[in-house]
């Protein structure tokens, strides 16, 4: 097993490659941590939306990552797992057909302000009716708000209200704040 500044340096090498990769989009613990390292400088995994399984590759081949397909639950999306010899880094993916199911998954569908925004290939996509401003400033006050909006739940697997509530818990141990209900003018 390699060292912690091998496995750290090799994080920091993965995250540069995912950060550039046109087929990858990341969301998730290590976006907050991109957005705001200082307030999030650590994360566990690393969250994925992929539309190309040929980007695949070049974890494989430079990163050493292994990938395997979770059970799939009704008609939703197909999940993979991967894990590396190199990097302590666990990635879960969720493959997408195109960037829009991208999008409508990663900032259509989220539950919270701070979970509605994705990063892909030096670019980030914001939910456009919060604001890439208001997001980034909840995930740097650790201030998690229920949308209100409608949501887009088409690409979500059936049992989602059961991963929402775990994923409010991991947010209340992490430290935030969590707004469930609109507070009135």
């Amino acid at each position: 097993m390699a060292d912690n500044d091998s496995t750290d340096r090799e994080t920091v090498r993965l995250v540069r490659y995912l950060m550039r990769a046109p087929h990858l989009y990341i969301f998730g613990g290590l976006l907050k941590h991109i957005i705001c390292p200082t307030v999030h400088p650590d994360f566990t995994d690393i969250d994925l939306i992929v539309i190309d399984l040929r980007a695949l590759d070049d974890l494989r081949d430079d990163f050493e990552y292994v990938f395997k397909e979770l059970p799939r639950t009704g008609n939703g999306p197909r999940y993979f797992i991967g894990k590396s010899r190199r990097s302590d880094k666990v990635i879960q993916f969720v493959l997408m057909r195109s960037h829009l199911h991208a999008m409508q998954f990663a900032v259509e569908g989220p539950q919270y302000d701070i979970d509605r925004v994705a990063y892909s290939n030096g670019r980030f996509y914001f939910d456009a009716g919060i604001g890439g401003p208001a997001i980034r400033a909840a995930i740097q006050a650790k201030r998690a708000s229920r949308v209100t909006a409608p949501r887009n739940l088409s690409h979500f697997a059936p049992h989602r209200p059961m991963i929402e509530q775990r994923h409010k818990l991991k947010l209340l141990r992490k430290g935030f704040t969590i707004i469930d209900c609109p507070i009135p003018n």
